[in-house]
């Protein structure tokens, strides 16, 4: 015989799992792309990932190679599903002022690299920046993006070889590199932490760019003045193309205004004319016309079409009217065509471009009718 307290005991077993239903709440993980999904070092599956959650949070970390892994806190209050979207992993560049400083990873105390650097890190980072004569930092360093820690220097200790320098210049946001890295290490208005004996370059478009030496005692501003470069503008005949030395690269077509910072050789050309290099320095005029001499074709033609064009002799046949050819010397032809009377023509380099040379027939009671070439009484003519 069951008590009353058995029956309120059995009547709980039955509601709880009713309850406990009411309670939890379905949630749901997305990623594009699909991605592993852990919980606590524990592969649970693959994104979409179904779970339910009755109340407190969980903290999922999301996987794929070749992308950044995401970690993912949802509480009971969290919307219901969420969506992921995974980056690639890229360069995360990290650099320092002044630069060589190591970046130490404080995790597992693996040295990342030396700025400047770049990075290829698959989660976030927590880094030491450590360089001998500085205060060693400690920097959170996210991936896939732009990091420049700014370091100080430890009193009595290389400071005097470090200075900071503000570099400005009112021609423009001036590109400063680090000549032995090959490194931008800033755009004026900047200011930045230099080591005495740094070597420097100073590039502005359209300016001839400025190597210096920074010395211990280097003033806190420098103003930036670069020479402009000479601006050169090649003129020359309608359609003429401008070429770099060697006639490979095409630069554009005249007028075209080239900046010069030293000497440089350039090649003009158009169809129909002979190619033309052209020499510039900063000396040269600022407009420079190159005229280009007009190849000398020249194009026999015979009444009636299809003569053919031998030189001089009647031997080695050149071609069939229309015949072009380059003169640009005097030069000799034969004509002879079957049943006409040889023609003998001079063509130089004053002859018109169309040569038009009428042929003769031979009358038909005239023995040497039928000759080819037959040159008894030839009809020599100039042009």
């Amino acid at each position: 015989m069951k008590t009353r307290d058995g029956f309120v005991r059995a009547a709980w077993l039955l509601l709880l799992p009713a309850l406990l239903s009411a309670g939890c709440s379905s949630f749901e993980l997305t990623s594009a792309p699909v991605a592993d999904i852990y919980e606590n070092g524990e592969r649970l599956g693959t994104t979409p990932y179904a779970f339910n959650l009755v109340s407190g949070a969980r903290r999922f970390t999301l996987k794929r190679y070749g992308y950044v892994e995401e970690e993912v806190y949802v509480s009971s209050l969290a919307p219901k599903r969420q969506h992921i979207n995974l980056q690639w992993i890229g360069r995360t560049r990290v650099d320092t002022l002044p630069k060589g400083a190591s970046i130490v990873d404080t995790e597992t105390g693996e040295e990342l690299g030396t700025t400047p650097c770049s990075l290829f890190l698959k989660k976030p980072a927590h880094v030491q920046v450590r360089l001998d004569g500085f205060e060693t930092i400690e920097r959170d360093v996210v991936p896939n993006q732009n990091h420049l820690f700014e370091l100080e220097s430890l009193s009595g200790y290389k400071s005097a070889f470090y200075r900071k320098i503000s570099f400005s210049s009112r021609q423009g946001p001036v590109e400063i590199y680090d000549r032995i890295a090959g490194e931008l290490i800033g755009i004026t208005p900047v200011t930045l932490m230099v080591e005495a004996g740094s070597a420097l370059e100073y590039r502005l478009p359209g300016c001839r760019p400025m190597q210096v030496l920074i010395s211990r005692n280097e003033p806190a501003l420098v103003q930036i003045e670069l020479e402009p470069l000479t601006r050169v503008t090649l003129t020359g005949p309608p359609g003429a193309q401008v070429y770099r030395a060697g006639g490979i690269e095409r630069l554009g077509e005249v007028p075209y205004t080239v900046e010069i910072d030293g000497d440089a050789l350039f090649e003009i050309k158009k169809e129909g004319c002979y190619d033309r290099s052209v020499a510039v320095s900063p000396a040269s005029p600022r407009s420079l016309r190159v005229d280009l001499e007009a190849i000398p074709y020249k194009t026999i033609q015979t009444d009636p079409p299809g003569g053919e064009v031998y030189r001089l002799g009647g031997l080695e046949k050149l071609g069939d009217a229309p015949f072009t050819t380059v003169v640009e010397n005097e030069r000799v032809f034969e004509i002879k065509m079957q049943g006409y009377r040889s023609y003998v023509i001079g063509v130089g380099p004053s002859s018109p471009a169309q040569v038009s040379v009428p042929l003769s027939p031979v009358p038909r009671d005239d023995p040497d009718a039928a000759a080819i070439g037959n040159l008894d009484s030839p009809v020599v003519e100039a042009y």
